[in-house]
């Protein structure tokens, strides 16, 4: 007889039953089967050894007593032709049963815990703001706004198991150097503090001078297109209010830049939307006129205008506004600061600093 076909006769003889004579003289003059032999027995023993360490009761005795099995299932045809021990693989089975449940907790547990926190942070005066933070893409981990002559500014430090540890600047306008564009750069230079919050949780943060904001938050399993202040918000924009979606700006049918999941909402009188192209410029957009500013023409998603001879286009993933136009300012000389962030970014400012501006194309 072949080695190949002791496997079985070697996984009887540790279950303690007997093998045909010609089976067991190869096992006693072959070596290697012989070796085989030696390690299903260690193993079978090892294991019966730490089986016995857990609180389990008496051992029942093992009926020997062969009985003629008439129902065969998938189970019992495993059973019977398994060329290992039986008491291996009832072990190995439960080890699969273990391994199998665990995976499908882990697998809850991170549908549940999600991949992207929605805040809302109810400010001093009363108003909403809402902003998702990325627990995993470091460029969508941080947000920011303006509110009155206040900026505010949220970013992920760490997603821990049951809380995520959050920075916050709070500061003026006024601190913003430069056209006070909320970019990195500007943004960075606020004092920070870091705050503990668990999703669901509530955390109350004082504003000097204006009272204590409070912020909510949830967990969300993927990051939203639109964000807005009132979750009930139909899709289509409020009276005065200018949308940009993950923009796209063309510039005679070409793509310049492609701004993918960026969102910036101007819902205040004087608020104009801010969007920075490198290598093109820093573009200003508001529902009002401008000084030196070009009017563009709203079409559903769509803003089209001209610049230098060049025929431009916004293209938006939801409603800009419910008018026909927008007034957009170009300044092609704003560059970051040396040493910042040299990337595109989207927000919203006053458009007082804009007054006096000369025109610029």
């Amino acid at each position: 007889m072949k080695c190949e076909e002791m496997a079985e006769f070697i996984s009887a003889l540790c279950d303690g039953e007997g093998i045909p004579r010609e089976a067991a003289e190869h096992i006693g003059e072959c070596e290697a089967c012989r070796a085989r032999l030696n390690e299903y027995s260690t193993i079978g023993a090892e294991l019966r050894r730490v089986a016995s360490l857990e609180p389990m009761g008496e051992a029942r005795m093992r009926d020997w007593e062969r009985t003629e099995r008439t129902s065969r299932n998938w189970w019992w045809k495993g059973w019977e032709t398994m060329r290992i021990p039986r008491l291996v693989f009832a072990l190995l089975l439960a080890t699969i049963v273990v391994l199998g449940s665990s995976l499908a907790i882990v697998k809850v547990r991170a549908h549940t815990h999600g991949t992207v926190l929605m805040l809302t942070a109810k400010l001093p005066d009363g108003k909403n703001v809402r902003c998702s933070l990325s627990l995993e893409d470091k460029k969508f981990a941080r947000c920011a706004w303006m509110a009155l002559d206040r900026v505010y500014a949220f970013r992920v430090i760490a997603d821990e198991v049951d809380h995520v540890q959050l920075g916050m600047r709070i500061g003026h306008s006024a601190d913003l150097a430069g056209t006070g564009a909320l970019s990195d750069e500007n943004v960075d230079r606020l004092p920070e503090r870091q705050y503990s919050f668990q999703p669901g949780g509530k955390l109350e943060i004082p504003v000097a001078g204006a009272g204590t904001m409070v912020i909510t938050g949830e967990l969300m399993d993927h990051m939203p297109s639109l964000i807005s202040n009132d979750p009930s918000e139909q899709v289509d924009p409020k009276p005065d209010e200018l949308r940009f979606v993950s923009p796209v700006l063309l510039r005679d049918k070409q793509v310049v830049f492609d701004f993918a999941g960026a969102t910036a909402i101007a819902s205040e009188k004087r608020e104009v939307i801010e969007f920075y192209v490198p290598e093109t410029g820093l573009f200003h957009i508001g529902l009002s006129p401008l000084e030196g500013a070009v009017q563009g023409r709203i079409t559903m998603s769509r803003i089209s205008f001209e610049l230098d001879g060049q025929a431009y286009m916004f293209l938006l993933a939801a409603p800009v506004a419910r008018g026909e136009h927008v007034w957009i300012l170009r300044d092609s000389s704003y560059k970051p600061s040396e040493g910042a962030h040299q990337g595109a970014f989207i927000g919203t400012s006053d458009e007082s600093h804009l007054l006096g501006k000369p025109p610029q194309s």
